[in-house]
């Protein structure tokens, strides 16, 4: 997961093997992230562009006009071939190639402050967080848009899962709230800005004012150890399965590293696997877990 540090401009790595890293770019303030191939975008809010970052450079993919607020541009997304660029102080939605040319543009929103893509075989069109009009919308192959929910104060962000519900993240208020049942999922959030799914479908959400990234388990996490644990040779681990409420789905250990599988998790809340010996200082080990919600990756590392 990649992470805007708008403050200071720095994009985190969080998760995998190396915990969190930063890239070497600074980008002055970084607001929202996409990816197309190997390609990161980011949104500079401070001088209203979208910048790509190659090897250890910053190039400006698309210019806008800014505005003398300095309440620019806020959250982009992508499809595989194009960014989806809210060109927030000027009330329009930018369809932008890597190369940087508008090959469409939506007009007539107050500010637009969140896009969300739709993914192969999900039904559903791209959506649009109005932060000014406090109202979602989704646009039509027309050109124009439709309203899907309103009475949504300041909302920023929005995602639509694989189940159809539409998502947004509401900072005055600290929600996350699911506009298709109407209920709110999360309160209490410290002004919550990025919002994402991680590959089993839950929730990856910024808490902008703690410094924090969240999840949201909607399906199912994995729990390792937070520090390197002191084995003997043989000794087995038990990694935690949190599951969400109502979530009983199988699941399956489909891919491991440095260990063997001792139980396998199908309906359970843990799975216990065996490290191999390890010779040097600190080894490790990285498990892939499925289930008909997606993947989840762990990854612990053990000193014998």
């Amino acid at each position: 997961m990649l992470v805007g540090e708008h403050g200071n401009g720095h994009i985190a790595k969080v998760g995998g093997p190396h915990g969190l890293t930063r890239i070497p770019q600074v980008v002055p303030e970084a607001e929202g992230i996409a990816q197309i191939g190997t390609t990161i975008y980011v949104a500079d809010q401070l001088r209203n562009r979208v910048v790509a970052l190659t090897g250890n450079t910053v190039r400006t993919i698309i210019q806008l006009v800014p505005d003398p607020s300095g309440l620019n541009l806020d959250g982009i997304t992508a499809t595989a071939t194009q960014l989806v660029v809210p060109d927030s102080p000027h009330g329009t939605v930018l369809f932008v190639n890597p190369s940087g040319h508008v090959t469409a543009r939506f007009g007539g929103f107050s500010r637009p402050a969140g896009v969300w893509a739709p993914v192969a075989g999900q039904a559903g069109g791209y959506l649009v967080a109005d932060e000014n009009a406090n109202a979602v919308y989704e646009l039509t192959s027309a050109g124009g848009h439709t309203k899907l929910a309103g009475n949504l104060s300041g909302v920023d962000d929005v995602v639509r899962d694989s189940a159809g519900h539409v998502l947004v993240t509401l900072p005055g208020p600290g929600t996350l709230r699911d506009i298709t049942s109407g209920q709110s999922i999360v309160t209490g959030l410290r002004n919550p800005q990025g919002l994402g799914f991680d590959g089993a479908q839950n929730l990856l959400v910024t808490e902008s004012d703690a410094g924090r990234l969240d999840l949201v388990v909607k399906t199912f996490a994995i729990q390792v150890p937070v520090a390197a644990v002191r084995l003997v040779p043989g000794q087995g681990v038990c990694l935690g399965i949190l599951r969400a409420s109502g979530y009983t789905a199988s699941l399956n250990v489909e891919q491991i590293s440095g260990a063997t599988v001792a139980a396998q998790p199908p309906g359970s809340r843990s799975v216990e696997v065996v490290p191999g010996p390890c010779s040097t200082p600190v080894c490790s080990v990285s498990v892939v877990v499925g289930s008909p919600a997606g993947h989840e990756f762990a990854y612990f590392t053990y000193r014998d």
